[in-house]
C-alpha cells in the first residue's frame, strides 16, 4: 500500500489520456464522463419468475449484456434485471460504489441468481482511501482484490443464492491481456470456495483454434449443418462486435438456463 507522499503513478491511475487509450475498449473509458452517476436499470422477462441480477461494466450495459438479458428473459421466462455501468469495476469505489449499488439492488430480498462481469477496468491501482493507493505490481493486490471479489459476491448471494461471474476473454493488446489472465484466476478461485458459484471461463470461446486472440472465428449457421467465420472483435482488440456480444451472449446464456433449470 502507498501513501499520498508515495502515490501510484498515473498510469495505476485509470483516468488519464494514456491510460484511456489502452484500457479504454471494454473499459469503456474512452469518451465517457469521470463523474459518478447512476447506473442503469432494465427489466426483461415476466415479472414474477426466477429473479435474475445481471451486473458489470460496458460489457453488461452493452450489447452483450442487453442480448443476454433479453435471451433470459423473453426467450427462457426468468425475470431479469440489469444493471451496467461503463468505465467501472471493484478497483475505483471512489468513482462508483459497486458495493453500495449491490446492498441497494439486493435490499431485503436478494435476486434467485446473479451474474457478474467485471475485470478490465480493474487491472490498475486499488483505491483503498483518499491517501492510499495498492499498485497493481504490489504484494498485496491480489489479496486485496480477491477480498472485494469475495465481498461482492457475499452482498449478492448472502444466503447461497446462485452466483454467475463471467471471465474475461483473450484480448489482442499484450499488456491488458496479460493483465485480465491474472484477474481470472482469482475469479476463478473466489467462485470455487462459494456454494452455488460458478465461473463462466470464456477465455477460448473468442479466440482461434489454437487459443490466441482472433478477430474472426468460425461460428455455426442457424441451422447447424456448417459453419461460417464472423467478425467477434471491433478494431481495438477489445471491443466486441454485434456477432461477437451475440456469440457470448448465446453461450453464457445456455449456461445459466442449464444450471437454474436442470436441463441438460
Amino acid at each position: 500500500m502507498v501513501s499520498a507522499a508515495n502515490a501510484p503513478m498515473r498510469h495505476d491511475r485509470p483516468l488519464g489520456p494514456s491510460r484511456r487509450r489502452w484500457l479504454g475498449g471494454a473499459l469503456g473509458l474512452a469518451g465517457a464522463s469521470l463523474l459518478p452517476r447512476p447506473a442503469r436499470a432494465d427489466r426483461y422477462g415476466p415479472v414474477g419468475g426466477t429473479r435474475i441480477l445481471v451486473i458489470g461494466d460496458s460489457m453488461i450495459a452493452g450489447g452483450f449484456g442487453l442480448y443476454l438479458a433479453r435471451a433470459l428473459g423473453e426467450e427462457h421466462g426468468y425475470d431479469v434485471t440489469r444493471r451496467g455501468k461503463a468505465s467501472t469495476g471493484l478497483a475505483r469505489p471512489d468513482f462508483f460504489d459497486w458495493m453500495e449499488e449491490a446492498e441497494r439492488l439486493v435490499g431485503e430480498q436478494p435476486f434467485d441468481a446473479s451474474l457478474v462481469m467485471f475485470g478490465g477496468n480493474d487491472v490498475q491501482g486499488l483505491y483503498m482511501s483518499k491517501d492510499q493507493w495498492i499498485r497493481w505490481q504490489d504484494d498485496g493486490w491480489a489479496s486485496e482484490y480477491a477480498k472485494r471479489v469475495a465481498a461482492l459476491a457475499e452482498r449478492l448471494a448472502p444466503s447461497g443464492q446462485q452466483l454467475f461471474w463471467v471471465g474475461m476473454p483473450v484480448m489482442r493488446p499484450e499488456k491488458l491481456h496479460a493483465r485480465v489472465r491474472r484477474v481470472n484466476t482469482i475469479y476463478r478461485a473466489e467462485m470455487a470456495i462459494r456454494h452455488d458459484s460458478e465461473f463462466i471461463d470464456i477465455w477460448s470461446l473468442l479466440a482461434g483454434p489454437d487459443g490466441r486472440y482472433a478477430d474472426r472465428i468460425e461460428v455455426p449457421t442457424a441451422d447447424g449443418t456448417r459453419t461460417r467465420k464472423v467478425q467477434v472483435r471491433a478494431g481495438d482488440g477489445i471491443h466486441l462486435t454485434v456477432a461477437g456480444a451475440h456469440v457470448l451472449a448465446d453461450h453464457v446464456g445456455q449456461v445459466v438456463h442449464a444450471e437454474l433449470s436442470g436441463a441438460p
